[in-house]
């Protein structure tokens, strides 16, 4: 199913329909407290949603596979010094193993996947590239759901069952699938890769997580001689060690932490100044003269690059820094109000001030820092909504923005209480949001819809968003919420106890559940909550290994983890704290572990900010999903750390 939204007279939400049958799908009415998954015969079904009505449609087990896609071929690109593991991939995919990329943040694992990608596509392979969505958690089950609309066309809003998907694609075989910033655990990458067992997978994420460790491969920050090469491509001029000096490489290189697009963004800065162009027209090439080395910060540049920006283009990187999420050119006018925004993509790119994937671009870290610093100020959100009403409700409509701008942009609308506006948008944006297969930001803003109304005294749209949003949460959700709720109380340490009777009747309807599976699958999360790390002692002590253990001693450990915002800030403390202690160490196996384990600390912790809480869940059941994921962490911090300075973790 596309993004794409049809007149502007379809209707805007879910309306009962008598069933209506035809040769592959029949339409669902919704009524009352929906529970599970429905089911008939020996299949379980899903749904789709098409022209304003849900849809049922067949399981995987029913529905035809389509032809895999040939890969893209991207051009040519020089890595410089990454084409022994480019090589090394392709080795190791055309044999059938699967491979990870693994590394920190803007190292270059996606432009060494591209690189794969047209390796593979010169061998006349087919497949299929996901990358994340915004606003996605990047789950097991999202995950699924991508892979199973791939294979099948099928955007689903149901989850997908893992045995009938595993059944579905037991023939599959030669086709290739690419997972950009996958960061699921080494279990559910397992657990995926079984499920298509036929095909191969190239993962990129920040910290290893496959099976086959001979198959993970580190990607580092690029090595000084490689940097080298690449800021003298960049800037045309073959520069020797006097001209690198004078250009304050070294400061520059430690500042870019030897990743290309802050040393291509390095380049793009040099070549824009007047005072470099001047003397280089005099003066040998390899003897530029001195830069400040202030103004070689990754941030202090990026800000003279956007100031000298057309308007257009200001205003497009505006708006990408004030929603957070990747736009195509055909969005940025109406996002904007600026019709000439449209062409502002190819400037913005040719400043290094955004990447460009998959038709949209995204801003980066150091240019969303700087707009901030300039303290331009943001695009309106009611600006964005008018556009985006307008452009969602057109003949001809352009394929639709991320569902999660539309969400976004009705969080913003919310907090500038602009009612009005924020019920017209979420008219035409859940049901873009249903359409695209994104469900969870559907009941979102249909719960934002509810606000505007009950504030702005629409009766008759309040009736209507508490009535749609109840029907979709049903279809939906089923029990799925309340048993993880219950089994993240099985695995908490200490279950709360604060309202625990109303926190029981939250959970009464628990009673309808498969009892059996309930009870296995909590024996599951008790076992994990009851891990036991056996360490044991050494006589020397490792450098760092002391200041880990001061992180991550259970003295530490904060009692009061409620709210997922605790969570995130604990997680992110422990990160620094690892990373600190990282940079003391001496040892190359103590220092890697400790740096991989903040990173990972980092990545958990990026993800729980994506995700949030549940609106409207139980306070009680948020603080125990939140227990028991830190105490998650809290075992895998002793279990990463402990191999390596086991003499002082007792």
């Amino acid at each position: 199913m596309s993004g794409e939204s049809g007149p502007a007279d379809r209707p805007a939400a879910p309306v009962p329909q008598e069933p209506a049958r035809s040769d592959d799908r029949r339409s669902v009415v919704v009524h009352g407290d929906v529970q599970g998954n429905v089911s008939t015969g020996d299949y379980t079904l899903n749904v789709v949603y098409v022209d304003g009505k849900f849809v049922e449609t067949e399981s995987v087990l029913e529905l035809p596979l389509r032809e895999p896609p040939p890969l893209r071929a991207p051009a040519r690109a020089d890595l410089f010094g990454r084409d022994e593991i480019v090589e090394r991939t392709v080795r190791q995919l055309t044999e059938g193993t699967s491979v990870q990329l693994y590394g920190a943040a803007d190292v270059g694992k996606k432009a060494i996947a591209e690189e794969v990608h047209r390796k593979l596509a010169a061998q006349g392979r087919r497949g299929h590239v996901l990358a994340p969505r915004a606003g996605e958690t990047g789950t097991l089950e999202s995950l699924y759901q991508r892979l199973t609309e791939a294979f099948f066309g099928k955007t689903f809003l149901r989850g997908v069952d893992e045995t009938m998907l595993h059944e579905a694609v037991a023939h599959v075989s030669d086709v290739h699938l690419t997972v950009f910033d996958c960061a699921l655990s080494r279990e559910d990458v397992a657990r995926v890769m079984h499920t298509f067992s036929g095909c191969t997978f190239l993962f990129t994420s920040p910290y290893p997580t496959l099976p086959d460790t001979a198959a993970a491969h580190h990607v580092q920050p690029l090595a000084r001689a490689a940097a080298i090469k690449l800021l003298s491509s960049e800037l045309g001029l073959t520069l020797g060690p006097v001209g690198l000096q004078n250009l304050q490489f070294d400061h520059a290189y430690r500042m870019a932490e030897g990743k290309p697009q802050r040393l291509r963004q390095y380049a793009e800065f040099i070549k824009g100044s007047d005072q470099w162009r001047a003397r280089a027209a005099r003066e040998p090439h390899d003897q530029p003269p001195p830069v400040d080395p202030d103004r070689l910060s990754p941030r202090h540049q990026a800000e003279a690059l956007a100031v000298a920006l057309s308007e257009p283009a200001r205003s497009a990187l505006v708006a990408l820094a004030t929603f957070g999420v990747p736009l195509a050119d055909a969005w940025f006018a109406p996002v904007t109000g600026d019709p000439r925004a449209a062409e502002a993509g190819p400037e913005l790119y040719d400043r290094r001030l955004v990447t460009y994937s998959g038709g949209t671009y995204r801003i980066t870290e150091d240019a969303f820092a700087a707009v901030r610093h300039q303290n331009w100020a943001p695009t309106a959100a009611a600006t964005a909504a008018e556009g985006l009403t307008a452009g969602l409700t057109a003949k001809t409509a352009p394929p639709g923005p991320d569902p999660y701008l539309l969400l976004t942009v009705a969080r913003a609308l919310n907090d500038a209480q602009q009612w009005v506006l924020l019920s017209r948008l979420v008219r035409v944006a859940a049901p873009a949001a249903l359409t695209a297969g994104r469900g969870q930001i559907a009941l979102q803003l249909y719960m934002l819809g509810k606000i505007a109304a009950t504030h702005g005294g629409m009766s008759k749209d309040l009736r209507y968003f508490v009535s749609t949003e109840e029907q979709i949460r049903n279809l939906l959700k089923g029990d799925k919420l309340a048993v993880a709720a219950a089994l993240a109380l099985l695995a908490a340490p200490v279950a709360p106890t604060a309202k625990i009777g109303s926190l029981f009747s939250y959970l009464a309807k628990l009673a309808s559940a498969n009892t059996a599976a309930t009870a296995g699958t909590a024996a599951v999360a008790v076992a994990a909550a009851a891990t036991v790390v056996v360490v044991t002692n050494a006589n020397e002590v490792p450098a760092g290994c002391a200041e880990a253990k001061q992180i991550i001693a259970p003295t530490q450990r904060p009692t009061d983890l409620r709210t997922t915002k605790a969570f995130v800030e604990r997680s992110r403390s422990v990160a620094a704290g690892l990373r600190a202690a990282a940079g003391k160490a001496t040892d190359a196996k103590v220092k890697s572990a400790l740096q991989t384990r903040a990173d990972e600390r980092n990545s958990v912790a990026d993800a729980k900010e994506r995700e949030g809480d549940e609106a409207g869940m139980h306070p009680d059941v948020v603080a125990a999903l939140v227990a028991s994921k830190a105490l998650q962490e809290e075992i895998k911090d002793t279990q990463e750390i402990s191999p390596v300075c086991s003499n002082v973790l007792e």
